[in-house]
């Protein structure tokens, strides 16, 4: 449409002008500006306008096609090193996968300028980094990442403590992360990394401070939040027990959830802190009342090794067990000890020697030896069970050496190769 009105308008000038030029009648035309005049008549005036248009649009059309040039040779240079970052990235990640991590680094920020994924790139290279401990490398292309892709800065400080967990740098990874924690409170990830460096670093009372909010937002299976439950619980047990306060044990105890009061593991780690700051009575109680409610077999051999004072209730509820373990030897043992504090001494040699009968330990052939030797007068068959309790000890110590022994000699001895000639 342009092209045809183009085409009338050149056609309807040149028709007047041939008009003009064959009456004699050019027209006059007259310009003055500023004391200069200018005359001409109208022919020519329209030839020299169309010249100057003619001359302008050649002009602009020549300039155009050397920008496109120009911009075409520019677009085709920029694919071209584009696809060289391209190639580095994918060579460097080839070479992070083989451990070359120095040359993988190089190769990964070769063309990062040129490349359209530089977020990644430098994510990939803080790694290689970290791997080569080059800590100040590693934040600095971490902190070109943020530049890159400032809404990732969530995904980048992830990243960042990430790495500062797995070089144990768990200080400078709690900081990120409590600061992640404040920025993103409900963020599944973040409050599992956090939960993890506050186990690292035993900071107890943070990790049960957290553990509402990996309940509701975290993605743990029950196994691995009960695991948090569990080491929170003991790390701050064993934190009271430094004040060897048994009433500061005693008081967080009756506080703890009762689905941990519930675990053995919990219970006899415990029952060891009391026994640690003299409070083995309050010890000897929780296991017995645990062991009336659920049995465990660490439980009973915990309880075993106890030397308590205790009274007729607390031995006729121990006695009580043997209707369903008459074939345990921890707990004849501890029967035959809890006798022997009661001054039962024929009760206490035959829960002993049953004790032997069933699975021999040192333990209980050197109580039923002292039971002899102190209590009952009979010296040579004190002195059997010593020599017998000693015989076991120093067959298990033995046994152990020659176990190390053979790992050794299979560790020293070269491997032989038969060589054909």
């Amino acid at each position: 449409m342009n092209r045809l009105l183009y085409i009338l308008l050149i056609s309807a000038i040149s028709i007047v002008g041939f008009t003009m030029y064959q009456q004699k009648h050019l027209g006059h035309i007259s310009f003055s500006f500023a004391g200069f005049s200018f005359e001409t008549n109208l022919v020519v005036f329209i030839a020299a306008t169309l010249s100057i248009v003619f001359i302008f649009l050649l002009i602009s059309q020549g300039w155009l096609y050397i920008r496109n040039t120009y911009t075409a040779i520019g677009d085709k240079r920029r694919l071209r090193l584009q696809d060289k970052a391209r190639i580095s990235l994918t060579t460097g990640f080839i070479s992070y996968a083989e451990g070359r991590f120095e040359q993988a680094e190089k190769i990964l920020l070769q063309h990062v300028r040129y490349s359209d994924t530089k977020f990644i790139t430098y994510l990939s290279a803080a790694r290689a980094a970290q791997k080569q401990n080059e800590h100040e490398h590693r934040d600095e292309y971490l902190r070109k990442a943020l530049l890159e892709t400032p809404d990732a800065d969530i995904a980048i400080a992830l990243t960042k403590a990430e790495l500062q967990l797995a070089h144990q740098q768990n200080e400078q990874a709690m900081a990120t992360l409590q600061q992640l924690h404040r920025l993103a409170p409900s963020h599944s990830y973040v409050l599992t990394l956090l939960a993890n460096a506050y186990e690292q670093l035993q900071e107890w009372d943070h990790l049960e401070k957290l553990l509402p909010a990996l309940e509701k937002h975290g993605t743990f299976s029950e196994e691995t939040f009960l695991a948090f439950e569990i080491a929170a619980c003991q790390g701050q047990l064993a934190g009271l027990s430094k004040n060897r306060n048994p009433k500061l044990l005693i008081d967080f105890w009756w506080k703890t959830a009762d689905h941990l009061k519930q675990r053995p593991q919990v219970v006899e780690f415990y029952a060891r802190q009391l026994v640690m700051i003299d409070a083995a009575g309050e010890a000897e109680k929780v296991l017995r009342l645990f062991l009336d409610r659920s049995w465990h077999e660490s439980t009973i051999i915990l309880y075993s090794e106890l030397d308590v004072l205790i009274d007729n209730e607390q031995l006729e509820m121990a006695e009580n067990w043997l209707t369903d373990h008459q074939q345990n030897a921890c707990l004849l043992l501890a029967l035959g000890k809890m006798c022997v504090c009661m001054s039962l001494w024929g009760k206490a040699r035959s829960y002993l020697e049953a004790s032997i009968a069933i699975n021999p330990m040192p333990e209980n052939y050197l109580r039923l030896a002292q039971l002899m030797e102190e209590h009952m007068h009979e010296s040579e068959a004190a002195q059997e069970y010593y020599r017998q309790g000693l015989h076991l000890l120093a067959g298990n110590h033995i046994e152990e050496s020659l176990q190390q022994t053979d790992k050794d000699i299979d560790l020293a001895t070269p491997q032989l190769q038969v060589v054909k000639t």
